[in-house]
């Protein structure tokens, strides 16, 4: 196989992989009765540890009232709750409840479980690689997002010209 065709190849693979994710996300958010949306939220909290609602609301690319009324249900459904900045008592963060964690280690298993069965399958390089590879995807990811929100402001007349 070429260095082309690999290429393409790995991309392909990428995109089955993104389906997969986002199946699998769809099917834990129903396990948890709740919707994909206020499952992509309890991620992005959970990887910030705590998060303002403005800095979810620009992770999600939702309003500030569309993230008051997500917060609002994950805090009825038990997964998310509000608490006090210690440093700035005006300030308001969001984070994951205890169950989170046992719930996402019952659907999607440990880190350490998926660390022991890809660690056997790579040497330190080659995770150096995938890493590196992880980096310029993301990057490349954001950059087509900015690209399409740009592309659909100036169809509204938002950000530009229309067509």
């Amino acid at each position: 196989m070429s260095r082309e065709q690999r290429f393409f190849a790995t991309i392909g693979l990428l995109r089955r992989n993104q389906v997969l994710t986002q199946m699998l996300d769809e099917a834990a958010a129903e396990y948890l009765g709740i919707n994909p949306t206020d499952g992509r939220a309890l991620d992005v909290i959970d990887q910030h540890g705590r998060i303002t609602a403005g800095e979810l609301a620009r992770e999600l690319r939702l309003s500030t009232g569309a993230v008051t009324t997500l917060v609002d249900r994950l805090e009825r459904a038990g997964f998310a709750h509000r608490v006090r900045d210690e440093d700035d008592r005006r300030r308001v963060l969001i984070e994951v409840t205890p169950i989170v964690g046992e719930l996402s280690q019952e659907i999607y298993g440990s880190p350490e479980e998926a660390f022991s069965g890809f660690a056997k399958a790579f040497n330190d390089q080659e995770f150096e690689v995938l890493h590196r590879f992880q980096q310029l995807s993301q990057t490349w990811l954001e950059e087509r997002l900015a690209r399409v929100e740009q592309l659909s402001a100036d169809k509204r007349g938002e950000g530009g010209e229309s067509r």
